[in-house]
Parts: structure tokens; C-alpha cells; sequence
């Protein structure tokens, strides 16, 4: 995503003029030490949407959304309560421009939304709830599905040139920040499920007067004769210690 992303933003200079790109460029700069000072995933993706809402004044109601394989939406942060009502429609009618981004255009650029053909469904309710338009922008992909900018005006029609230079180039620093939250879940995860499994080890070790690596044996057998995971498997054993201490 990064690669393509600086290459999107290239001619952004010249779309926008020098004073522009440089003030563009700073701002971007602070929203992106803005979004890696947060400490945990919650306040992180808080930090993207209102950093977005800074560098993008023209479009109030801003989301992070994951897009499921079914096409729902999962909205994750926002802006505005309405920035969810309009996610919630699109999941609703599995349509719109945060869903087309996950298999078309990496931006979907909508302006004077009244007159967009493309997802009549989303785009009638989207319209009732005020939406002027609206820029669906791609930041990257887990194993749960696509993450999406949703950007949100109900104040300007026209959107600038320059405006998805901005939101191009913001996709850059949010996809590698959300890279990093999806890495250090998947560490969070192992260092839980190794010290699990250690825990279970050690109780079967003392309950049955077992060697670490007989006890582990002992652990896989179990995972193998019940056909569940060892984790799984771990943390029975565990939660069954914690019940009775004194067994």
C-alpha cells in the first residue's frame, strides 16, 4: 500500500502549487506523529479520523471502517454520529463507495452526491441524511477484511483536486499505523497463548509428577484425542486450576 499511495500523490505539486503542497505536507507530518503517539488500537484509530478531519476540513463526518467479505461495515472510530449513520447504510444496502474500494479504485471520489448513479440505494438514503459528498479512500487489508476512510461532507458539493491529493496521501501514514496495530495484536496473541500453554504444562507437571516434555506430550495427546486446539486445550486445564486451587 505505501508504494502505491506515494505514487498516487505524485503530481499533487503541481495539482495544488508549491505553497500548498508544503503547508499540505506539514500538516501531514503532524497527523502522522499525532497518530504513532497512540498508546493501544482504540485511541490510535480515534486519532486517524480526527487527524483526517483536521487535514480535510471540508468533510465534517469521517470514519475508519472494516469491510467484511460480505460486504458489511464494521465502523470502528468516527467524527460525528452521523459519520456512523452513513456506514451504517452502506452496510446496510452493501453498496457504496467504501464497499467499491474494496475491489475497484483504491479513491472513490463522489461529489455533488445528488447526481451519482452508481449505488442508488446507498446514494438515496445517503442524500435524505444530508450527504453533499464524499470520498471512500482504501488503507489496507487484514484477514477480517478492508479497512476504509470514509470522508463525509454535508456542507460542499464539489470536491478539489487537491483534497484527494490529501486523502491519498493521509491513506499512506494510516495504512502503515493500522500495519502496526495488526502486528502488535498478533504478538499480543502469541505472548497470551505460549504463557496459556506454559501455565497448563506446568500444572500437569505438578498434578502428575510429569517432566516438561512429557506434560507437553501429554497437552498435544489431549488437542489430538479431542480435536481441538491446543490452546484451547490449555485453557481448560488452566481455568480448571483456577477453580479449585486447592485439587
Amino acid at each position: 500500500m505505501p508504494p502505491s499511495g506515494v505514487r498516487r500523490s505524485q503530481g499533487w505539486k503541481e495539482r495544488w502549487g508549491m505553497k500548498n503542497h508544503e503547508l499540505a505536507l506539514e500538516a501531514m507530518a503532524e497527523a502522522a506523529a499525532a497518530i504513532d503517539s497512540r498508546p493501544d488500537a482504540s485511541t490510535t484509530l480515534q486519532e486517524i479520523v480526527t487527524q483526517a478531519r483536521r487535514c480535510l476540513p471540508e468533510f465534517e463526518h469521517v470514519s475508519i471502517a472494516r469491510v467484511s467479505p460480505a460486504q458489511t461495515l464494521e465502523t470502528l472510530a468516527a467524527t460525528t454520529d452521523l459519520a456512523r449513520a452513513f456506514d451504517a447504510v452502506q452496510s446496510d444496502s452493501r453498496e457504496g463507495p467504501c464497499i467499491a474500494v474494496t475491489t475497484d479504485d483504491e479513491v472513490v471520489v463522489v461529489p455533488r452526491a445528488h447526481h451519482e448513479q452508481r449505488w442508488p440505494t446507498y446514494i438515496g438514503k445517503a442524500v435524505g441524511l444530508g450527504l453533499l459528498s464524499q470520498l471512500g479512500v482504501r488503507l489496507r487489508s487484514d484477514r477480517n477484511g478492508v479497512f476504509c476512510l470514509n470522508l463525509h461532507s454535508t456542507t460542499h458539493e464539489d470536491i478539489d483536486a487537491g483534497s484527494t491529493g490529501v486523502a491519498e496521501h493521509f491513506a499512506v501514514h494510516a495504512g502503515i499505523a493500522l500495519g502496526h496495530l495488526e502486528a502488535a495484536e498478533q504478538l499480543h496473541t502469541a505472548i497470551g497463548t505460549r504463557t496459556i500453554i506454559g501455565t497448563a504444562i506446568g500444572i500437569l507437571m505438578e498434578r502428575y509428577h510429569l517432566t516438561q516434555a512429557t506434560a507437553f506430550d501429554h497437552l498435544v495427546r489431549l488437542s489430538s484425542t479431542e480435536n481441538r486446539k491446543v490452546r484451547l486445550v490449555a485453557s481448560d486445564i488452566v481455568a480448571e486450576a483456577e477453580r479449585a486451587p486447592g485439587d
